[in-house]
């Protein structure tokens, strides 16, 4: 079985939603870093899961790596969070695989992102939706950018668990020549339809919804990088 796979089926709930049961934190002690800690603070305690997290600096700044973390376990557990930290001295895809069993996502920031290969291999070895951060996020509006919707299903399937369980509104985005399939997709999500893919479009639709989260398939990670908002990327199925 996939791992993808045993993310779907490990986490079933009665409900039909899937469940999210452990995150991890990758926290350079960067502004950016701390604002992928406060949203995974938030996210892991409204759905109950524990958190792990890997600060990485450089050996040479050891006491600060030290502080990061301690700061980062106070505020995890100030959030009634179970929380787990623990120091790497060196950033890589592969250090991270070494120190992350098994994750549900996992929360990085942006900077630590150069391209679009390292996210693709994140992506790869993890299996699991990759939580980009770049500013400061509030949870208000999350909106979910659709390409193809049944190539898309799981990821619909995925954020429509995060809408039903952080009680926080979705809007889709879809292409008009597409937009006559959401009435068939679940209600909780309130569809848009867009002329294009385009980031000045994306971008301006966020800017009208006062969306923080933008949640879209790996088919379209290329525009991450041009997007204004925090992106989450969902691997393929």
């Amino acid at each position: 079985m996939s791992h993808l796979l045993y993310f779907k089926y490990k986490n079933e709930n009665l409900d039909g939603y899937p469940l999210m049961q452990r995150f991890t934190l990758l926290h350079d002690g960067s502004d950016q870093g701390w604002q992928a800690a406060y949203l995974a603070f938030h996210i892991a305690a409204q759905l109950g899961a524990p958190l792990f997290a890997l600060l990485v600096g450089s050996a040479s700044d050891e006491k600060i790596l030290a502080r990061n973390a301690s700061q980062v376990e106070v505020g995890g557990r100030a959030a009634g969070l179970v929380i787990e930290t623990r120091l790497v001295t060196e950033f890589s895809v592969d250090v991270v695989e070494e120190n992350v069993a098994d994750s549900d996502g996992l929360f990085i920031p942006r900077r630590l992102i150069p391209n679009k290969e390292t996210a693709v291999r994140f992506l790869e070895v993890l299996s699991c939706p990759l939580w980009i951060v770049s500013k400061e996020a509030e949870m208000n509006e999350m909106a979910v950018l659709v390409d193809g919707f049944i190539a898309n299903k799981a990821l619909i399937s995925f954020t429509t668990a995060l809408s039903h369980r952080l009680q926080q509104p979705l809007t889709g985005l879809a292409r008009k020549d597409e937009f006559a399939l959401a009435t068939d997709t679940d209600k909780v999500i309130s569809w848009l339809p867009l002329a294009s893919f385009s980031p000045v479009e994306i971008n301006a639709t966020l800017n009208q919804l006062g969306a923080s989260l933008l949640f879209l398939p790996v088919s379209k990670l290329s525009l991450v990088s041009e997007l204004s908002t925090n992106c989450v990327v969902y691997p393929a199925g």
